[in-house]
């Protein structure tokens, strides 16, 4: 491995996560920062915790910036080269730092996938990546250890054991539940995480633990956050046109990717191309949740996020939109305003883990995939009472499985893996024959 190569993309990842907490000493002073990030690691961190409602924008983006810091710092440690899959991790962990993940419930989780790699003698970065998406039980741990607001010893053993418990366990059981997706939900480590909460909780819960639900949600961000993301991705777009001359070219052939976890832009189509890929499905989740009558906030944020994480490995725009799609179609049908509850809006946004499926069998399916995963998000994580964050995950695998049986069964999947021109394997020119017409062979 190129000592220099592998570490120069870490400038640009530590760069994004001290801009984060620049921006964050922007809204508020040292002083207001240390006392929000204190509410937010004392909450329960229980979905819906928005960090901007709780503890101030100044204090939020702190903590989403110190996050990403630790996340480039652990993958930095363990010599990381950075691929599409760390790219998406970032955008997760940023996007979930928002709302539930933070500086403290991520520790003990990490530590139990390093005794894992421990008792196996593997290296600790063969698993990180699945540990990371572990920490969305961070609240599992943050409600234990902060049981009814006192820290006791049990309290303390409890939570660490859980977190050991789900560090150890999750890199494993990812290698299996991906099997059963067949590819069709991105979030597959929402999927095995939710599992992991169904066990996990009923017993907590069983031995007197409680999980009360949380709704805290912010609205009044929408205009200079919709400014924020809107810019953002216009930069992105026209850094992709003017780092590429092929980008746009090659853009164009990624929106005819079905978007499965192994259709990897970043390889087949260069990074011009997803960088525009970024900006466009930024501006248009953006769009479409502010036409709904959406809220910008640290949970939607954190959905706008994931979709930009993603459009690395698996979403764009023509294959999230059917979802989307299905997802309002769904509130609107139900009435009442079920298009843009808080619950409504995180399903739009993350309820796009299904964009495989519109991108494999066709708009009318990922219709249908959205339209149902919106009626499934609503009632699935009872049985974890808010404690996956990555609840859409979990639902997104239920609904995935279900709909695999049934299409592939009457429907033929698109496939298309071939690379963009210009990231093919560039051919050597043949050298030509020696002339060997003026030798005498017979001489």
């Amino acid at each position: 491995m190129d000592d220099i190569n592998w570490k120069k993309p870490y400038q640009w990842l530590f760069l994004y996560a001290f801009a984060l907490i620049g921006v964050g000493f922007v809204f508020a002073s040292p002083m207001e920062i240390l006392y929000g990030l204190e509410k937010i690691i004392l909450s329960s961190d229980i979905l819906i915790t928005d960090y901007i409602e709780l503890a101030g924008v100044g204090p939020a983006f702190v903590n989403v910036g110190l996050v990403v810091v630790i996340t480039n710092l652990l993958m930095y440690v363990n010599k990381m080269p950075i691929k599409s899959g760390n790219i998406v991790t970032i955008g997760l962990m940023s996007g979930f730092a928002f709302f539930g993940k933070n500086i403290f419930n991520m520790w003990f989780i990490l530590l139990g996938t390093y005794l894992f790699c421990a008792l196996r003698r593997e290296a600790l970065s063969k698993y990180l990546l699945q540990s990371f998406w572990a920490s969305s039980l961070g609240p599992l741990i943050s409600s234990t250890f902060f049981h009814q607001g006192d820290i006791t010893v049990k309290s303390v053993l409890i939570s660490v054991c859980t977190g050991l418990i789900i560090g150890f366990v999750t890199p494993v059981l990812t290698g299996y539940t991906q099997r059963i997706q067949h590819g069709l939900n991105l979030y597959n480590g929402g999927f095995a995480t939710g599992l992991m909460a169904m066990m996990l909780t009923p017993i907590l819960k069983a031995f007197g633990y409680e999980f009360e639900p949380v709704s805290i949600w912010s609205t009044e961000y929408n205009l200079p956050f919709t400014a924020v993301l809107i810019i953002t991705g216009l930069i992105l777009i026209v850094m992709g046109i003017a780092s590429d001359e092929n980008a746009v070219k090659n853009y164009r052939n990624i929106l005819k990717r079905p978007g499965n976890p192994a259709d990897d832009f970043l390889i087949l189509d260069g990074k011009g191309a997803v960088f525009i890929n970024t900006g466009v499905n930024i501006i248009v989740s953006t769009v479409v949740l502010l036409l709904i009558g959406g809220d910008l906030n640290g949970p939607t944020i954190g959905g706008i996020l994931t979709i930009a994480g993603f459009s690395v490995k698996g979403k764009h725009v023509r294959n999230i939109l059917p979802v989307m799609i299905g997802i309002i179609l769904s509130g609107l049908m139900r009435g009442d305003g079920a298009v843009y509850t808080p619950s409504a809006q995180l399903a739009l946004l993350f309820g796009t883990t299904l964009a495989p499926v519109s991108g494999t069998y066709g708009a009318l399916a990922g219709v249908a995939a959205g339209f149902i995963h919106s009626c499934v998000v609503l009632y699935a994580g009872a049985g974890y009472s808010g404690v996956n964050l990555y609840n859409n995950g979990f639902c997104g695998g239920l609904v995935s499985i279900v709909m695999h049986s049934m299409l592939s069964e009457f429907f033929k999947p698109k496939e298309y893996s071939e690379p963009s021109e210009s990231m093919k394997p560039k051919k050597k020119p043949e050298e030509p024959l020696p002339d060997l017409s003026d030798l005498d062979l017979f001489e």
